[in-house]
Formats: C-alpha cells, sequence, structure tokens
C-alpha cells in the first residue's frame, strides 16, 4: 500500500545529460529514479483498482480509486508546502500512468501469489523513493528537518490512506498490517542527513535502500506494532509497588529493612498485606 507522486526539480536533479560530456554514474541516477517514481504511479494505480475490484465498484470507482492511491500523497504535499499546481497535475505521464494501472487492474485480478509479490517488491522500492523526495522538496523551499521528514512521511503513505478512507476501510497504517509507516520514517531520515551533509543523491539511494528493505523484511517476517491493549498501563500504583518488592524478594535482594521483613513474612505465614505487614488476608506474594 503506498501513495504519493513527485517529481525531481531541475535544480536538485537535472534530467538533462549532455551528449559530449561523458554519463556517468551520477548522471545516471536521476533517470534511474524517474523511471521507478513512473512506475510507481503505474503499481499504486493498481493497487487502487484491485482494491475498487475487491469492493465491487464500477469504472468511476476504478478511476477515482486509482488516481487517488498514486497521486494523492504527493498533491497534499504540494498543497501543504504551498507549492502550486501539484506536479501531478502539471505533469501528463502521472495521470495517464495511474490511469493505465485501474485498467490493467480493470483486466487481471492480481491475486496469484508472484503477482502479489511483485506488487510488494516494486512498491517497497517506491516508498523510499517517493519518502527521500518528499523530505528534499521540502528542505529545497527552506523548510525545516522534521517538517521535511512530515512531508517525506506524507509523499510516501498519505495517498494510500486517503484511498484506504474512500472505500469505507480503516487506513492499513494504522495497525493490524506489516510496518509501513515506520520505514518511510527511518527513510525521510536518513535522506534529510544526507542532504544536510551535502549529498542529496546519496541521500536518495539511502532512502531507496531503507525504505525497500524495511518494507520487504516486514511485508515477510510480519513485523507489526504492538497494539494499544499491549502496552497499557492497567495497575494501581500500589499493586505496581508490590509487584516490584515480591521481584526483588524472588531474587533475595534486601534493599531496606520493610522489603526483608516482607521476605520473613512469607515464609512464616505466606500472606503480606500491602503496608508489609503480616494479615491473615493480605495479599499473596507472586513472581
Amino acid at each position: 500500500m503506498l501513495s504519493a507522486i513527485f517529481s525531481f526539480d531541475a535544480g536538485l536533479f537535472p534530467t538533462t545529460i549532455s551528449a559530449a560530456a561523458p554519463v556517468s554514474f551520477n548522471d545516471l541516477l536521476p533517470q534511474v529514479f524517474r523511471v521507478l517514481d513512473i512506475t510507481g504511479v503505474f503499481l499504486n494505480g493498481i493497487l487502487g483498482g484491485r482494491l475498487a475490484r475487491q469492493k465491487h465498484f464500477d469504472l468511476v470507482g476504478f478511476g477515482v480509486l486509482a488516481v487517488v492511491s498514486a497521486l494523492g500523497g504527493g498533491i497534499i504535499r504540494d498543497i501543504m508546502l504551498n507549492n502550486a499546481p501539484p506536479v501531478a497535475l502539471t505533469d501528463k505521464f502521472y495521470l495517464t500512468m495511474a490511469l493505465a494501472g485501474a485498467v490493467v487492474a480493470g483486466l487481471w485480478k492480481f491475486d496469484g501469489k508472484w503477482s502479489r509479490r511483485t506488487l510488494i517488491l516494486f512498491d517497497a522500492l517506491v516508498l523510499g523513493i517517493w519518502a527521500g523526495t518528499g523530505t528534499q522538496k521540502a528542505l529545497s523551499l527552506g523548510f525545516d528537518v522534521i517538517p521535511s521528514i512530515l512531508m517525506g512521511v506524507i509523499t510516501a503513505i498519505g495517498g494510500g490512506m486517503v484511498r484506504d478512507i474512500a472505500a469505507g476501510n480503516v487506513p492499513m497504517v494504522f495497525g493490524g498490517s506489516s510496518l509501513y509507516a515506520i520505514p518511510a520514517i527511518l527513510a525521510s531520515c536518513a535522506d534529510a542527513s544526507f542532504y544536510k551533509l551535502g549529498y542529496p543523491l546519496t541521500g536518495m539511494v539511502a532512502a531507496a535502500l531503507i525504505g525497500s528493505t524495511l518494507t520487504i523484511l516486514a511485508s515477510w517476517r510480519r513485523w507489526i506494532l504492538p497494539e494499544t491493549h499491549d502496552w497499557t498501563i492497567s495497575m494501581t500504583r500500589q499493586q505496581w509497588k508490590s509487584a516490584q518488592r515480591a521481584r526483588r524478594i524472588a531474587r533475595g535482594d534486601y534493599p531496606d529493612a520493610k522489603t526483608k521483613k516482607l521476605w520473613k513474612n512469607q515464609f512464616s505465614t505466606g500472606t503480606i498485606d500491602e503496608d508489609g505487614e503480616s494479615s491473615d488476608s493480605g495479599t499473596t506474594l507472586e513472581k
């Protein structure tokens, strides 16, 4: 699930190569990123159309979900950066490839094992690139590091969130699915670091590697963040203190006289009260 759109600014990544000059690796990188960018738009159009198929939407639904999935993150980013009009509306390739993805999703189901794996692979690769590009675009406009990282994350996952909401689903990045926002955050952080050091292309490569590697590993190993009830504090302060004392007693550790007295009471009566005094109705110590 990915969603975004970006374009390389001429000031950051020149997209023309002089015929007279020898072609270097740094000259080719912007072209490679451009191809992956357009490919990512097409793939996210497929993801949007695939969801429309699952929801039994008509042609309008296919088109809308494909466009918001592929272009939504970049449009949100450009609006927030006051960079109007959004790149998605000025570059003809973006809208064309998003709609082409919807058509492909309408013709094929993409339910096979290898088709799903291919979508995950390319989706993961483009995640890091879009996160890095959104970050660098904000930095180039003079924004601070933290807002720029936020723009990178929005570029990477914003369209997918809008797509899920439009389809009547809870956005997958809110929980229950493998890590997706976390790789985008880490990719944006890496890109911002290299950009500040004066190596924007290296930052893009690092963002692509970090984002894709973590996303693929998370999907393969089924890494997810814990839900709220997994870390909510449910004990009262007194219960927590009693549990800590019990653990120290079990280890044979006596930091103070009161804990030592509790240890003696455990073996003499088997029960203690909350104040550490022996009683018949006290709380039984547990490990």
